[in-house]
């Protein structure tokens, strides 16, 4: 029995962890997602061929601080030798280039030029502090810590 607490809890802790990533969408489908739930949209303007860019790939977006504070955005990636047109409408002359739209699509903040992970979440949380997003849903906490009264209980049982 043991065990099987010690399993679950490292499935807990360890799988979530993991499994969390940033949806990206296209622009149109971004846009319309960001209309219909109500949240505000980071734009991602980049060109394959462009250095930085690549690494913000690789090193910034994965990164968990990274993945965590966009939640509350809608995220978009926009490629723009492809979608010139996009481009234009944001006046993007450099990449990257990062946008931050508020729910109604107004920009509320941009940067240029490379962002590494930490220097990101200091991107994010000044753009979010521009907008009123809602709380984290207090059900999503309440069921956290029911889990850890149960394991509590659980190990109490197991040991006493």
């Amino acid at each position: 029995m043991r065990k099987l607490v010690i399993l679950f809890l490292i499935v807990l802790i360890i799988i979530p962890a993991n499994a969390e990533t940033t949806q990206w969408y296209t622009y149109e489908k971004g846009m319309d997602a960001a209309s219909s739930m109500e949240k505000p949209v980071i734009l991602d303007f980049y060109a394959d061929w462009c250095g930085p860019c690549i690494e913000m790939e690789k090193s910034t977006y994965p990164d968990p601080r990274v993945v965590s504070e966009l939640k509350d955005f809608v995220a978009i990636k926009v490629d723009t030798q492809i979608r010139i047109d996009i481009e234009n409408k944001y006046n993007i002359a450099y990449y990257p280039t990062i946008v931050f739209l508020d729910t109604e699509g107004s920009e509320i903040s941009r940067h240029v030029g490379y962002l590494g992970p930490e220097d990101m979440v200091q991107t994010i949380q000044e753009s979010r502090g521009k907008l009123k997003l809602p709380e984290e849903a207090a059900g999503f906490q309440a069921l956290y810590l029911l889990l850890a009264v149960l394991l509590l209980i659980i190990k109490k049982r197991i040991t006493g």
